[in-house]
């Protein structure tokens, strides 16, 4: 009988891999066009916060997977050898009660491999949408090379061509930081779906096991999120210094709630006008030089805190939490 769960070939999950290296490159080109297109640093923001390892994502699916197929493969065995064994050889109620604890043993291995196959099914996909969506940032970041393709070929025309080129390319960068927007929003929606989705099956598992008197599955879930809690913790740090990093790309202070010249809640400016509406601000310069930093070091300043882990995946100098209460 064939497998109903077909894997996904290796080749995909390969090329998912290069996600991380593509948004990389994309971040690096925009940011050589936007020392062109100066109306791109809204741009080069998004860019920012847009870097994924959709390789981990890829590599969690795999380990899911090989999970899925051990627990398959076990209540298979289990099943041939409660089957091997006749009425005959051991009859009473004894046997009775055997066949009843095997078969309860099998579904829950049913319950947990159908579990682990639907949660890497869940981790592929948002490994795929992600993927999709760097290279739509790729689409965008060659449009706005093209933008500072034309900006530098008017500048030959002296500096009036290259000042009315920096506007006509900056009134285009913001209709693309618009476009962007937009999808930015239905993948957001996307993610959203799938996280709850996620939450809502583990959440209704508990729950169940909790209503049967198996409170193995709270008191798990209780100590995954302690043994989590420095990656938590750094985690949201890190979150933070994106989106401030990010904002100050807008051309905004990290530290004030607006600016002259800013549009709200973190927008790139009004339609520029002149030429002076699209000189990056101090802001920009500086998260630009950090945002390359943090490209080229594979890590933001708060991620160097977080601390290093042992193989069994405790964090180290945490260890007093990570003991079962």
């Amino acid at each position: 009988m064939p497998d109903p769960w077909q894997r996904v070939p290796e080749a995909t999950v390969a090329a998912l891999g290069y996600g991380k290296y593509l948004a990389h490159a994309n971040i690096g080109l925009a940011t050589a066009a936007c020392a062109v297109v100066w109306g791109g640093w809204p741009l080069l923001g998004k860019l920012y916060v847009h870097q994924y390892d959709t390789g981990a994502l890829a590599a969690a699916y795999q380990v899911l997977e090989d999970a899925a197929g051990d627990l398959g493969a076990g209540r298979t065995n289990i099943a041939d050898l409660v089957a091997g064994l006749s009425a005959e050889q051991w009859p009473g109620d004894d046997r009775r009660d055997f066949d009843a604890w095997m078969r309860t043993l099998g579904s829950d291995l049913l319950s947990e491999e159908m579990s682990a196959r639907l949660l890497g099914i869940m981790l592929l996909v948002s490994a795929s949408l992600l993927f999709a969506f760097i290279v739509y940032t790729s689409a965008v970041v060659l449009r706005l090379v093209w933008l500072a393709v034309q900006v530098a070929r008017a500048s030959f025309g002296g500096g009036v061509g290259f000042l009315a080129a920096q506007v006509a390319a900056g009134k285009q960068a913001r209709v693309l930081f618009a476009q962007f927007q937009a999808r930015e929003a239905r993948l957001t929606t996307a993610l959203n779906g799938i996280a709850t989705a996620i939450a809502a099956g583990l959440g209704a598992k508990v729950a169940k096991d909790s209503l049967t008197g198996d409170r193995q599955g709270l008191l798990d879930l209780r100590q995954a999120t302690i043994n989590q809690g420095p990656a938590l913790v750094w985690g949201f740090a890190n979150h933070v210094e994106r989106n401030l990093t990010a904002k100050m790309m807008t051309g905004r202070s990290p530290l004030s709630s607006g600016r002259a010249g800013t549009g709200a809640k973190g927008q790139p400016r009004p339609m520029p006008t002149s030429p002076h509406d699209l000189t990056p601000t101090k802001w920009q310069l500086g998260a630009a030089a950090k945002g390359a930093m943090d490209v080229i070091s594979g890590r933001m300043p708060t991620g160097f805190l977080l601390p290093d882990r042992y193989e069994s995946g405790a964090y180290q100098g945490y260890e007093d939490i990570e003991r079962r209460i």
